[in-house]
């Protein structure tokens, strides 16, 4: 395992990912009068059955542990290279402090998720199951065993439904399995033993409650919305906190990246993980409960329709009096106001701890106030320059997008020699006849965003000029003032992009 290392230091490496084939037909449960038919593939998959899935089994009989709340059932072992540390002395009761604290986190999170922020529970495996060994019982199941290289755990998702029988509510695509995470996390690189655990039993478990949703949906939002979940969970933790920081980077060095054509896999890995970021936003700027109505809004209705997030959350933002699109611009300014910035960051217009958060990657930085610049974007993205003219100068900024005027959106923030805003200054929307002042020493900080979603590659260009337009403009405004926008129209119509196809199981990447 890696050394601890400060969380604002955390790096990420990829993890080989396999998945458990859930869809043979020659596997089908009898459908009962309450429940969808399963439909997967009859195997020894638990680590307490023979060799396990991909070689996870114990080899040896293991123990339980069923916490206080009912809901787990924790299963380790006592020697092998899966032993657990068997001290037992808070209190001293037979079972040992590392599995308790696995029970008491894991039931933590159930409380937290499931019973205070109406999440659903996931699948009963008692009743979702087509082998014999499901863990004994309805209880949720979590394996202490060695996860793997590089990885602190991963769930496994083993049968889903089927949608059968639809006369009564079948729906497809909601899976039941189980998760296995490290039996110990002394020498990780988590503040401590237990912030690993409840990073751990946080994310882990929120996947396979999505999993009772709908388990087809992008690692960008999956793995998004999982590790929002650890702060909900645990928001004094530094351990959840650490791992939410150490996973920004991914996301902050590559804005240009598009957001609504990144599925998370392959070179995209690491990026879903830093998507948590739009999530947190989401969860400030409109609530927590936003994320779980996005999730409601995905169970599958058809075999072959499977919901996509970016739909759901169109609709949800809608409720809201808001849109993707409009949500997209503010979001991709947020992101702008964080480390030095981070002052701008109040009422609603930044994040709660931005201070703390990395700073977004800028393009080269541009030097002559009359210039033109052109770049590439496409989907739900943003670029980010700096304006560092050698003198003092008034500044008329405008964009030039082939798509449409709405498809993108220009917004300067005026900061000092230090990279602080200036005294007085904010973040504004940028109209082409409203020049913005700069003393000399000052810089003007520009955000670039293309807002709408499905948009194949396109240069836009960002016209720089100390000229007016030929319109009379009104006065040039000073750092202080409101730079004037344009009104905002419509949202273009979404374009449906492919969905996912299952991964049936999920890796946690590990900062190292």
């Amino acid at each position: 395992m890696s050394t601890r290392r400060r969380p604002a230091a955390f790096s990420l490496r990829l993890l080989p990912m396999f998945a458990l084939a859930c869809g043979d037909p020659g596997g089908l449960a009898e459908p009962t009068a309450s429940v969808d038919r399963v439909a997967s593939r009859l195997s020894e998959i638990r680590p307490t059955d023979g060799t396990g899935a991909n070689g996870n089994g114990y080899g040896i009989p293991a123990k339980f542990y069923d916490p206080p709340g009912g809901h787990f059932r924790v299963f380790y072992v006592e020697t092998t290279e899966n032993a657990v540390d068997l001290t037992d002395e808070a209190p001293k009761n037979g079972v040992p402090d590392f599995v308790e604290l696995v029970g008491r986190s894991a039931e933590a999170t159930y409380d937290s998720t499931i019973t205070r922020r109406g999440f659903r529970p996931p699948l009963d495996d008692s009743i979702y199951h087509d082998r014999p060994d499901y863990g004994g019982d309805g209880r949720f199941d979590i394996y202490l065993r060695i996860a793997g290289s590089g990885s602190d755990g991963y769930r496994v998702s083993e049968v889903c439904t089927d949608g059968t029988p639809a006369t009564l509510g079948g729906t497809p695509g909601r899976c039941s399995g189980y998760f296995v995470m490290n039996p110990g996390y002394k020498t990780s690189h988590y503040p401590s033993e237990k912030d690993g655990v409840e990073v751990l039993t946080s994310h882990e478990l929120f996947h396979n409650i999505q999993d009772a949703y709908n388990a087809g949906q992008w690692r960008t939002f999956t793995e998004g919305t999982a590790v929002w979940n650890e702060l909900q969970v645990f928001p004094d933790s530094p351990g959840t906190w650490g791992d939410y920081l150490g996973f920004l980077p991914a996301f902050f060095r590559e804005p240009e990246r598009p957001f609504d054509q990144s599925m998370g896999s392959g070179g995209a890995a690491t990026y879903s993980y830093g998507t948590a970021v739009w999530v947190e936003y989401l969860s400030e700027r409109h609530g927590p409960d936003t994320i779980r109505q996005i999730w409601e809004r995905l169970e599958q209705k058809e075999v072959s329709e499977v919901p996509h997030f970016l739909d759901a959350t169109e609709e949800i933002l809608r409720q809201h009096g808001t849109t993707l699109r409009d949500a997209w611009i503010e979001f991709s300014g947020w992101n702008l106001l964080t480390r030095e910035r981070a002052s701008l960051a109040t009422n609603d217009n930044g994040y709660r701890r931005a201070a703390e958060y990395p700073s977004v990657r800028f393009e080269s930085e541009l030097t002559q106030p009359d210039s033109r610049t052109s770049l590439a974007f496409y989907g739900l993205s943003a670029r980010y320059f700096r304006l560092r003219p050698a003198t003092g100068t008034t500044v008329y900024a405008s964009l030039s997008d082939p798509l449409a005027k709405e498809a993108s959106a220009l917004s300067g923030l005026v900061v000092g020699g230090d990279g602080r805003p200036s005294a007085g200054a904010s973040l504004q929307p940028l109209a082409p006849d409203h020049g913005v002042t700069l003393q000399s020493g000052e810089s003007l900080l520009l955000v670039v965003t293309s807002a709408q979603r499905g948009a194949k590659a396109r240069s836009i260009e960002l016209a720089l000029s100390t000229t007016p337009p030929t319109t009379d403009p009104p006065p040039a405004m000073s750092a202080g003032c409101a730079l004037g926008a344009t009104p905002p129209l419509p949202s273009p119509a979404s374009l449906v992009l492919p969905a996912l196809a299952l991964l049936a199981l999920s890796r946690r990447r590990r900062p190292r």
